[in-house]
């Protein structure tokens, strides 16, 4: 009879390391997933902080577009007041205008700017 205690203690034993086992690898289960996901987190963040910057640098150059666009305007209205008063007053013949964009406003021109590169395959 002193087997049967010795097996139910060595059963014991073994259901105590399965016990315990499950729990260490539940434990690295949750560590693992918990891993992963702050790795993803990681991620989504470097890239969301990545996408902002690229906003930013398209909002940067749109406004340096706002300042381009403001001194091509008075730029081509100075060149047009030559053209039209300044080189005939003086008995000369007003050469060709370079192109004007189509639109007077900055969206105007950017939608046929845009158009163009398009068309030429640039973009």
């Amino acid at each position: 009879m002193k087997t049967e205690p010795a097996y139910e203690t060595v059963f014991q034993a073994l259901v105590d390391i399965r016990k315990d086992l499950h729990e260490k690898i539940s434990l690295l289960d949750e560590q693992i997933r918990q891993a992963q996901l702050k790795c993803l987190e990681d991620a989504f963040q470097q890239q969301k902080d990545a996408l902002v910057e690229c906003l930013d640098g398209m909002d940067q150059q749109l406004i340096k577009l706002a300042v381009f666009f403001e001194e091509y305007q008075q730029l081509y209205a100075s060149l047009k007041n030559l053209n039209e008063k300044g080189i005939p007053e003086l008995g000369g013949t007003p050469p060709a205008m370079p192109e004007v964009y189509a639109g007077d406003t900055l969206m105007a021109v950017l939608a046929a700017r845009v158009e163009y590169f398009k068309t030429q395959g640039k973009i």
